[in-house]
């Protein structure tokens, strides 16, 4: 848990600065009540001080996949005004309604007119019409996933998606392998690991073919790539 006294005065100094100029709100006061990486939470905000975005969201981006109300919130402002990222309203809602649903007054105040219940603790992905790499994201990190298939083709994994009809119960995501951009779609989420392999026998033959294979949701929060 983090306490304003192990702030160093320079650091303090530079989120001050960065309150003050930046166009992204930090929400500081989370900072006393929430769990959260202390020194990735620091290089954040140092990186954003400084301008640099791209580094801001890629350590925003890490902490959010591990289920971070503020680092939720603060990537979903990061794609709101498209620094560090694409611009992206979509993503950006995703992310604020992430951090909403784990009391985030901020967030649900951004979402109002969307109506979502701050309290509501499971995400539903019909609702929120959710993409291939939203799903995956939104996935518990301490589940586990079935990885059917894998490319450097994005076209070929997003034909597998559309053609299997894997919307809600599927996702793929993309990552770098010895510098190439691979896709991959994954199915389903499991509470362990003898539970996703004992859905391996009940996947259409269509999935079964490709031989799928067990992977912990977490270690793929770690390395995808957000788009």
């Amino acid at each position: 848990m983090l306490s304003a006294g192990y702030i160093s005065g320079s650091r303090r100094s530079r989120v001050g600065n960065l309150l003050k100029s930046s166009s992204v709100i930090i929400a500081l006061f989370s900072f006393f009540y929430q769990p959260i990486s202390y020194a990735s939470a620091l290089r954040a905000l140092d990186a954003q001080a400084k301008g640099d975005f791209r580094t801001a969201a890629t350590l925003w981006q890490q902490l959010a996949n591990d289920g971070n109300a503020l680092a939720q919130y603060n990537l979903a402002l990061l794609y709101k005004q498209g620094e560090g990222v694409n611009a992206d309203e979509n993503m950006s809602n995703y992310w604020l309604t992430m951090a909403a649903r784990q009391g985030m007054v901020q967030a649900y105040q951004r979402l109002n007119t969307n109506s979502i219940r701050a309290t509501q603790q499971r995400l539903s992905v019909k609702s929120m019409s959710a993409g291939p790499q939203e799903w995956v994201a939104s996935q518990n990190p301490k589940h586990y996933t079935l990885q059917l298939a894998s490319s450097t083709n994005k076209q070929l994994i997003e034909k597998y998606y559309s053609l299997n009809d894997l919307t809600g119960k599927a996702g793929y995501y993309s990552s770098m392998r010895q510098g190439e951009r691979w896709y991959a779609l994954v199915y389903g989420s499991y509470n362990s690991v003898h539970s996703a392999k004992s859905a391996i026998a009940e996947l259409p033959q269509d999935l079964k073919k490709w031989s799928p294979w067990v992977r912990n949701i977490r270690s793929i929060h770690k390395i995808m790539i957000t788009e």
